[in-house]
Formats: structure tokens, C-alpha cells, sequence
């Protein structure tokens, strides 16, 4: 761990509704890009709600930037943006509702959203209502960005995406760890995807740590990504968690 560290667990335990979630340690540096991965019930969900402060720890430590975002939930969400695809959006107009976040975020960048949206292909007058699954999921992905934060964290942000708006994604994030200051922790069952851009794969199986460090140290010479998974047994699908 350095001072820069952005997130940083240490001895974290989670219990809830008779599922287990232990991770040692792990930590997030700057300018980085790291890969959540693992079956359905793995604890991917569980431990990135807990890095936005919805879950409180059990047990054990969790640092963002240096806070407990189960205290100081406010200094962390104005500085680490979230992202899931179920995050609930006011039925507003697209346009309006960027400008009412906007009020929120001292660092908002209107420059930014501006391509954000031409790059994603949103219409700024659709009503959240009328948006699809994947062009609600771009909006919440603009969201998270907007303000640049220095911790970018996405759960499942290619759901309901074609294959354009997924290139789109990864440009996205991809520009997003270039910031030698930021760095994004994404989950994703698109294993191809995060696999192009995963400097660093923390591989989970109920609830535990099965595989942690440089992708090029976890997935074996000649392998893809979901054929380390199946091997470390950490591939297929089980109890939602």
C-alpha cells in the first residue's frame, strides 16, 4: 500500500442472510483498471455495495480514499463515482435530469457529458421512461463519469449494451485510467471485454478470494479469461449475492 492508495480492505468479513463474504487484503492504486470476477453469488455485488458505503462491514476495514464509506458516505459518493444497472433514475428528460445531478458535484463537467452523450448516441429530450435497458445503463455510466472522480466503480455496466455501445464502454473507461490520479474497478460478466482492459483481477468464489494480482500473472499464456475461471472453478453461475 502507498499514500495514493484509493481503496484499500483489510481483513473485510460481510454476513448477511446466510451468505459469508471474507476478503484478506486488497488494494486499489492509482491509474489502474481492476477486474471483479466470479459465478453469480461470488460476493461481487456484496463487496462493491459495501465500497459505496450501502453495506456496512461485519468485520475488517474498508478504505476509500482514505475514509470508511459506511461513516463518511457523503465525502466518499462526491469523490468515488458508482455505478450499477439497477440504480433507480427520477422520470425526468435525459437533459434535465444531468442538469439536477449537476447541482450535486462541485468538480460536475459539462464538457464531458456533452461526449459522453454523442458518443453513447443518447437523446437529451427521451424521458428516462422511454430509454432502453442499454440506454439506461449509458446514462448511469455518464452519471458515474460526469464529475471525475477519482474512483470509478461500475457493477455489470455492459448490460443491455450492443456491441457499439460497449466499445463505447471500454473507450470510456479506458480514458478514465489514463488519469495517473484515477483508476476504475468494474465487474462484468463480459469476460472478453474486461479482459482488453483489466490491468489487475480480483477473482472471487463464494465469498472467498480464489485469485488476486496482475491479469497476465492469473490468466495462463494461451488462455482467454473465462478458461482461467472455469479451471480456478470460478466460472458458471450460483445463488445471487
Amino acid at each position: 500500500m502507498t499514500d495514493s492508495t484509493l481503496v484499500q480492505v483489510t481483513d473485510l468479513k460481510i454476513e448477511r442472510a446466510g451468505f459469508g463474504l471474507h476478503i484478506p487484503s486488497w488494494t486499489v492504486e492509482p491509474g489502474s483498471v481492476v477486474g471483479v470476477v466470479g459465478p453469480n453469488g461470488a460476493g461481487k455485488t456484496t463487496l462493491l455495495d459495501c465500497l459505496a458505503g450501502i453495506i456496512a462491514p461485519s468485520s475488517g476495514q474498508v478504505r476509500v480514499m482514505g475514509r470508511d464509506p459506511s461513516v463518511d458516505p457523503v465525502f466518499v459518493r462526491s469523490r468515488a463515482g458508482f455505478m450499477s444497472d439497477d440504480r433507480p433514475l427520477f422520470d425526468l428528460p435525459v437533459s434535465k435530469l444531468l442538469r439536477v445531478l449537476s447541482g450535486y458535484y462541485t468538480t460536475w463537467d459539462d464538457d464531458l457529458v456533452a461526449h459522453l452523450v454523442k458518443r453513447f448516441g443518447l437523446d437529451l429530450r427521451a424521458h428516462v421512461r422511454e430509454l432502453s435497458k442499454g440506454q439506461g445503463t449509458c446514462l448511469r455510466v455518464i452519471a458515474a463519469l460526469a464529475f471525475r472522480p477519482a474512483v470509478v466503480v461500475l457493477d455489470e455496466p455492459g448490460t443491455g449494451l450492443d456491441l457499439g455501445a460497449r466499445q463505447a464502454l471500454l473507450r470510456s473507461v479506458i480514458e478514465v485510467a489514463r488519469d495517473p490520479v484515477r483508476s476504475v474497478v468494474v465487474s462484468s460478466h463480459q469476460l472478453s471485454d474486461l479482459e482488453r482492459i483489466a490491468d489487475a483481477l480480483l477473482v472471487l468464489r463464494g465469498g472467498r478470494v480464489v485469485a488476486q494480482g496482475p491479469t497476465d500473472s492469473i490468466i495462463p499464456e494461451g488462455k482467454s479469461l473465462s478458461e482461467a475461471l472455469v479451471h480456478m472453478r470460478a466460472g458458471g453461475s450460483e445463488v445471487s449475492a
